[in-house]
This record gives C-alpha cells, structure tokens and sequence, in this order.
C-alpha cells in the first residue's frame, strides 16, 4: 500500500536531527570554554581527579557490595540467584579494576595491596555464601519433593483404612440386629448363640475402635510431619519431633491389634510408607534441621560480608581524605571557570530535555504509543475470538497501514470462520441422515397403514372410526413436518447474536435428532437437570449444533463396548451453567487429550470425519462466553464439560 503524508521515519528523523543540532551548537560552546580552563586544569586533570574519581567508584562498588549480598542470600529462585550473583560479580571484578587503577595515579602500592586483600576476603565470604543458597534450593525441592510424596501417601492411607471402618460400622450394626432377634430367656443353645454374637460384637467394636485410633494417630503424625517441614528454629523442630514420636507410638500397637490379615496388607504399607518420613533419607525432619543450620551459616557468611566491606569502606574513606585535600585548592582557582562551563552545561542539557520531553509527550506518547496501543487491543480481542472488536483507524503513515491490514485480516477470518461452522454443521446433517430416515420410514409406514384403514371405513360407511383415523393421519403429518422443518432450520446458516437459550429445549432437540442411533445401538441416556427452566446465554442453533457434535462423538466412542450409556449432566448458580456429557467408551489416550481442539486433528478412520467439529464448537461456546474442556473418567470413558453464562431471566 503506497504511503501517503509525512510518515514516522521522517518525523523521528526531524525531531532527532533537532536534538542533534541543539547538541552540536552546545559541543561548540563548551569547547570554546574548556579551551580557556585547560591551563588550569591540566594539572589536576592529569592528577587529583582520577584519584578521587577511582576512590569515589570504589565507595560506590562497595556500596553496591553490601546492598547486594542480603538480596543473594533471599533470592528464591535459581534464575533470580543468578541475576543477583552476576551483579555481585561485575561489582568485584570493577573493584578489581579500579584498584589495579590506582597505582597508575600516584597512590603507594602497600595502599592498594591492602584493598586487594580485603576484597579477595569479601569475595570469598559472599562465594561461600552463594554456595549456601545454591543448597538452600536443593533443600527447598526436596522439601517440596517430600511432601507432595507425603500427602499422596497420606491419601492412600484414607483410601485404605476408611472403607475398612465403614466394614465394621457395618458388621457391628448387623450383630446389633441379631442380638435383638434372638430372645434372652430362650432354651440353651439360643442362649449359647446369643453369647457367641455378644462375643462377635465385641470383637468388632475392639477393632472398630483400633482402625478409628490408627486414624487419629496417622492423621496427627501427619500433620505433626507437615509442620515440621516448615519449622522455623531447631527448638521448635526438637519439641515437633518429640510430639511426633509420641504419636506414633500408638500406631505399631493398633496394627498388632488389627492381626495380620491380607486384607489388612495395604493399610500396613501405607502406614509404613508415612512412618518412613519421621525417619531415614526420606525424613523431613533430619531435612528440615540441615535446612536451618545452613540459614544460621548464611547469616554467619551475610554478616561477616558485611564487616569486611566495612572495613574496606573505612580505608577507602582515608583515602579520600587525603586525594580531596589535594585537590581542594587547585579546584578553588578553576571555581569560577568551571562554573561558567556549568551553567552552559546545564541551559545545553536542559534545552535537549525539554525536545525529548516534547517529542516523546506529543508526538511519541499521544500519536505513536495511543494508536498502537489501541491496534494491541483490538489484535488481542480478535485473537481471543471477539471478531466485532472495533479496529483504530486515522492517520497517515504505517500504523494506518497497520490498522487497514487487521481490518481485512479481521473480516476474511470472520467469513472464513462462518464458513466453517456452516461446514461442520452440514457434515453432522449427512451423518445424522440415515437416522433422520429411519425416523421418519416408521411414521410414513404408519401413514399408510392408517390411510388404507380410513378408505375401507369409508366403504363400509363407518365415518367416525375414518375420522379417527384421519385425525392419526394429520397429528403423524404434523409430527414429520415438526422434524423436517427442525432440520431445514439447523441447516441455516446461524446469526452471529447471542440472546437468550433455553436449554432444555436444545438438549431434547439434539438428542430427538440422534434417537434413531441411540436405539439402534442400543445405548441408554441418563438426562439429570433440574425442574425448572434453563436458560443460558447462547444461539440455539449453534448451541444445539456443538451438543449434536459432542452427543455424535459420544456415540462413535462407544462403538464395541459391552455397556453403552450417554450421561448427560446439567447443573446451573446464578452466574454459570454447567453442562457434562460423559460416556461409557474408552476415553482418551494422553497425545489425543491434548490436541482434541486442534483443527484438522482426528483419530477417526479417512472418510469418517475432518477433525473440525470439536475445534468448531470450541470456537462457538469461546464465542458464547463460556468455556469447554475433555477429559477422561473413571474407570473408563471420557467426559466433556460445557461452561455458560447464566441468562439474567
């Protein structure tokens, strides 16, 4: 597209070549002037100022030391240590430089040999500590290691030993009710049987009340392990480890007492399992005391830093002691010069200044950054799915450019995304056919039946079983239009608004659709929703074409499985409605739960599918606001969640 108007590389270059010029005059001026003061100055120049200057840097360099050194030693993560260390590094390695400097200036060697020292103790103390916080990380994973292990052992735990407990409960309510059917004062052998189940029961509720017990005590070890993890001194990880020792103490007792049944093999593995991180390589609290004698150590190494870059300072201090008194009167004589050459200076560089700021305020900030950020905007909105986000357009130059691209960008997706959808929707359409056909065969088998009766009724005179039979003939012919016109209308191209759905409507829809492959395969719907109305935020046609997709999948899913049952699941809060098809297929291996909404991805045979209909509906309902993911189930089968706003009605 050819450019029109002056564009943004001219007005940069007009605005910088201002700068430029406003420079170039002040050079010209400021030269002139330090031609008068280099008599003056070339003494100190060549001098005291270096000296000063290096000493100057190394008070800033150590400042930058002790400033650093605590930022390493709290750093949390591995890149943020390396950020910081590589600072710390460059601020030695310029003190080094500088220090090797200052012989070259006059200062006596046993002066800077002694910095050199000191600094070679302080890089040393800060590369132990760095050495700390690199096993500070080590130590922080293999706490979080731990404990992740530790809450999935404690959940096999709860997994074991809860149904056993409800085993019991279970068994002891059953003896309940046999002691009360059998009579106290009934002949011997009742008596005896009586006796005998008091026995039972008694034993039952001994290891009820054992299984209750090694809860309670795996449940406290636990927590008691948790808390350890995270103690905060040894003398609270000491009084920790004792309070767990004593918790524990119960545990081996309660399992002797359960007996060794094979049943009871799992609970005693996971119970061993948790048991195992009070103590040996998996404990958390050998973990957890090496973790804090390192944090004493860093405290130690942080400190003693700090007292070497003390020291370093105060020499450092001395020296400039001495180079400022020489310089002091030299500077007095060039004072007058000097600020002269300031004041130049100072008109120079506030001139440059305001050009910048009004170039960056008016042109920069308003023109440039504004347009482009509202072009980021609208890229954004577009690619989130929002095709009615309004494109910035204006101007003359490149961002106009710009502006016109994503606008035809913007309309050819949109067309193309309809176009699609109208795609995917006609090839459900062809699948749905011979169904729809068998659907419909029945009622025109019906028709006839009916239509023949009615012309011998008429024969015979019988006009009120004809009119009966003319009145089945028109409520089939209503149904079979109903049908017809349910299709023609899904065959529509849909309208891009949202309004509100009612989707109990939709779902009868669908599945009316698809009701002659549910019987045919013999598969069983489960419908569950509530009693009232639901209505969602949403186009009907294009929401009854994403569940005809989703129901259609389900059903291709459970092809060749014994049992074969669409569960279709619908929950609505005030604000959300959440809709959940699940099947009794295979679900989902892990490569093709991750790329289920791709375009084009399929694991359907050639001539089956295109692989568009997921990736089309999640489109729709990401039009619609809402939100649609997959995922497998238990023990087998795969589910499909649908997320959509609530309609204020």
């Amino acid at each position: 597209m050819k450019l029109t108007g002056f564009g943004i590389r001219a007005r940069m270059f007009a605005a910088f070549g201002l700068i430029a010029l406003v420079t170039v005059i002040s050079s010209i001026a400021a030269w002139v002037t330090y031609e008068k003061l280099s008599g003056s100055l070339n003494a100190i120049i060549g001098r005291d100022i270096p000296g000063f200057s290096l000493a100057s840097e190394l008070t800033a360099r150590s400042s930058e030391i002790v400033a650093t050194a605590p930022i390493l030693a709290a750093v949390e993560t591995g890149r943020a240590r390396t950020r910081v260390w590589k600072r710390l590094m460059n601020s030695i390695h310029g003190t080094e430089r500088l220090i090797q400097n200052l012989a070259r200036h006059g200062i006596r060697g046993d002066r800077h040999s002694s910095l050199q020292i000191q600094l070679d103790a302080v890089s040393s103390a800060l590369r132990s500590l760095d050495a700390n916080v690199r096993r500070k990380f080590w130590f922080g994973q293999r706490n979080r290691e731990l404990t992740e292990r530790l809450r999935w052992a404690h959940a096999d735990f709860l997994d074991e030993i809860d149904p056993l407990i409800d085993d019991a409960h279970f068994s002891i309510g059953l003896d309940l009710r046999r002691l009360r059917q059998v009579p106290g004062d009934s002949q011997g052998g009742i008596r005896q049987k009586r006796r005998q189940n008091l026995l039972d029961l008694d034993a039952r509720l001994r290891r009820h009340e054992a299984l209750l017990r090694l809860k309670a005590s795996i449940n406290l070890l636990v927590g008691l392990i948790f808390r350890a993890a995270n103690a905060d001194s040894p003398a609270e990880l000491k009084n920790i480890l004792l309070f767990a020792g004593e918790a524990g103490a119960p545990i081996d007792q309660d399992l002797r007492h359960l007996g060794k049944q094979p049943e009871l093999t799992a609970l005693r593995q996971s119970a061993a399992a948790i048991e195992n991180f009070t103590r040996g390589p998996d404990s958390l609290f050998e973990l957890r005391r090496e973790a804090l004698k390192l944090q004493k150590d860093s405290t130690r190494l942080l400190e003693e830093s700090r007292s070497l870059v003390e020291a370093f300072q105060q020499r450092i201090a001395s020296l400039s002691a001495q180079i400022r008194a020489q310089t002091t009167q030299a500077s007095r004589q060039a004072g007058k010069i000097t600020a002269q050459a300031k004041s130049l200076l100072i008109w120079a560089a506030l001139g440059s200044i305001i050009i910048a700021i009004l170039m960056v305020w008016l042109y920069v900030g308003r023109s440039l950054v504004g347009r482009i950020s509202g072009l980021k905007t609208a890229m954004r909105r577009i690619a989130e799915g929002d095709m009615q986000a309004p494109v910035p357009s204006g101007g003359a130059d490149e961002i106009a450019d710009m502006a016109s691209t994503l606008k035809i960008f913007r309309d050819t997706i949109t067309e193309t995304q309809r176009e699609l959808v109208q795609a995917g929707k006609l090839a459900a359409l062809g699948q749905l056919a011979a169904g729809v056909a068998h659907d419909l065969n029945q009622p025109l088998a019906a028709l006839r039946f009916q239509a023949h009766n009615t012309a011998v009724n008429i024969k015979r005179g019988q006009m009120e079983e004809a009119a009966g039979n003319l009145d089945k003939i028109s409520r089939l012919s209503a149904a079979m239009a109903k049908k017809i016109n349910h299709l023609k209308t899904l065959a529509r191209k849909p309208s891009r608004q949202i309004g509100e759905a009612n989707l109990k409507t939709v779902i009868s829809a669908a599945l009316d659709l698809l009701q002659g492959r549910i019987r045919d395969e013999g598969v069983q719907v489960l419908l569950e929703y509530p009693d009232h109305d639901l209505f969602v935020r949403a186009g009907e046609n294009r929401l009854e074409q994403v569940l005809l997709n989703v129901f259609g999948n389900a059903l291709d899913a459970m092809k060749g499985a014994k049992s074969k049952t669409l569960d279709i699941h619908v929950r609505q809060s005030r604000r959300k409605t959440r809709i959940r098809v699940c099947d009794s297929g295979s679900g989902f291996d892990e490569e093709t739960l991750s790329r289920i909404f791709d375009p084009f991805f399929t694991t359907k045979t050639v001539g089956e599918g295109l692989g568009l209909g997921l990736s089309i509906s999640y489109n729709i309902i990401k039009d619609f606001g809402g939100s649609m993911k997959a995922q497998n189930q238990s023990p087998a089968g795969a589910c499909f969640t649908i997320t959509l706003v609530t309609a204020k009605s």
